[in-house]
């Protein structure tokens, strides 16, 4: 399995926690797509990562130059967030790589993520979805750059990448659920949806909501002490469940009780970006 990070433009320190986390779960094919003048930043792990020069990508789909997502905003954060995902492909494409996961440089795993391995459908992107309209795509599997560009091909320059996935999952057979919570019985069916393949997957995996639960939100949006937020759109509120984290080997790992049963979580999306605090 391939982890896949970017970091264009903006240099963001918490992304260095990532890579050390990805490192001591013994993940040995990361990828950083990054602009030759942030690589200075990665020169401790120069041995562990493989750098990749987004300057020298090909934007094929020419988003950067089309899209009018504001560009403004946080040094061009909305536009940045979906031109990521084309560097991707691009990188996909040119150095001939399949199945990747590509994690947001706020999002914390704890397992090996050759743990996914036998879940996966080779023939789907697999995303983690909060409500009927709105994916995160905080951890993403690809499977091949034939099945990324299908999905790219339908994608909206126009609106954000929450927005994006979600209408293309509606109107094409391409995108798959990471489930963020268990299926049952006394759920609605929105909730249902956002749990679809919790009979699959052996974890249950964060869009946003539980990293915001238990770490709070980016300070830059609120800088009050906001640990205990509860996310209004997502369907499944994580504040009616307990949540904690074990060691084990060597590994600080957290889990869930639903329904009397403990889960493990297999990411959390730490928006208030203290990485650090969850490792």
């Amino acid at each position: 399995m391939n982890i896949v990070l970017v970091c264009l433009t903006n240099f963001q320190p918490y992304i260095l926690t990532n890579i050390e986390q990805l490192i001591k779960l013994n993940h040995n094919k990361i990828f950083i797509i990054t602009n030759f003048y942030l690589f200075h930043f990665f020169e401790n792990y120069k041995l562990q990562i493989n750098l990749i020069n987004a300057d020298e990508l090909n934007d094929s789909y020419k988003f950067e130059n089309t899209t009018t997502l504001n560009r403004d905003f946080r040094n061009g954060f909305w536009m940045l967030t979906s031109l990521r995902l084309f560097y991707v492909y691009e990188f996909m494409k040119k150095y001939n790589v399949d199945d990747v996961i590509h994690l947001e440089n706020d999002v914390v795993i704890y397992y090996n993520c050759e743990e996914l391995n036998n879940y996966f459908n080779k023939n789907y992107i697999y995303i983690p979805f909060d409500s009927y309209n709105r994916n995160i795509a905080s951890i993403m599997y690809i499977p091949n750059k034939d099945i990324f560009k299908e999905t790219l091909d339908n994608y909206d320059n126009n609106k954000n990448d929450m927005e994006n996935f979600a209408y293309i999952q509606k109107t094409t057979n391409l995108i798959q659920n990471l489930p963020i919570f268990i299926k049952n019985e006394e759920l609605t069916d929105e909730q249902k949806f956002v749990c679809n393949n919790s009979d699959i997957f052996p974890f249950i995996f964060d869009a946003a909501a539980m990293g915001q639960y238990l770490g709070g939100v980016d300070p830059r949006n609120d800088s009050n002490n906001t640990i205990g937020f509860i996310n209004e759109t997502c369907v499944i509120k994580y504040n009616n469940n307990k949540i904690w984290f074990e060691e084990i080997h060597g590994i600080k790992k957290p889990f869930i009780l639903i329904r009397e049963q403990k889960i493990p979580i297999f990411n959390l999306h730490i928006h208030s970006k203290n990485l650090v605090n969850f490792v």
